[in-house]
């Protein structure tokens, strides 16, 4: 009997089979193990973070416990959520990196022993944040501007402070307001003062190319 509830996988010696005390099927452990069991509810995943992000997550520990979120290997998945239960205590000379593991309860078992996935450390949450498009935010000789329609649909560009971003989005601590209308695409098209119309975002005909090819400056 297994000390943990877990799942066998595929059966490792069959009927006949001879065996010596050196063969090395199964754990190191166990050469002659029959089969081997993998724990998966609850299922531990380790990552790493770049060392310089360990102070961030070191106070958000203080406070309480952190949360982690798993996502599929492309990113755009999310598979389940746990909590931070440990982070390594020496870094890695060689990537500026630090090892941390997280717990999962996998109550779905979307996550499995040995896949690739990646993690992200919950911090912090803002409420009430202002965000737009990371494509929005352009940057000029004197930082970080928007370019904003105004009531008569002439553009200004405007300064901006972008606290992160995360996922195509910008947190912006400051320079914009909620309500205010911003050029998403083809910044290169314009300058202060040029009058725009705005496309439907329903009508990909009506969205102009972003690239620098529909203009005919690149092939």
């Amino acid at each position: 009997m297994a000390p943990f509830d877990g799942i066998a996988g595929i059966r490792l010696l069959d009927v006949g089979n001879i065996i010596h005390s050196s063969t090395t099927r199964g754990s190191p452990s166990e050469p002659n193990a029959l089969v081997v069991i993998n724990q998966v509810q609850p299922i531990s995943v380790i990552f790493t973070l770049p060392a310089a992000n360990i102070p961030e997550v070191q106070e958000a520990l203080a406070k309480g416990s952190v949360k982690v979120v798993a996502l599929s290997a492309d990113g755009k998945t999310e598979l389940d959520t746990g909590t931070l239960a440990a982070i390594d205590n020496q870094a890695n000379t060689t990537s500026a990196t630090i090892g941390l593991k997280a717990t999962f309860p996998n109550p779905d078992r979307r996550l499995w022993p040995g896949m690739f996935v990646n993690a992200r450390v919950v911090t912090q949450v803002q409420d009430n944040g202002l965000t737009v498009p990371l494509d929005t935010i352009q940057q000029g000789p004197q930082g970080q501007y928007v370019f904003v329609i105004g009531p008569d649909r002439r553009v200004a560009t405007q300064p901006v402070s972008v606290r992160e971003s995360l996922n195509g989005e910008a947190l912006v601590d400051k320079g914009l307001s909620a309500g205010e209308t911003v050029v998403v695409r083809g910044q290169y098209r314009l300058m202060p003062g040029t009058v725009v119309s705005l496309a439907d975002p329903n009508d990909p005909a009506a969205v102009p190319n972003p690239t620098t090819a529909s203009a005919g400056l690149l092939p």
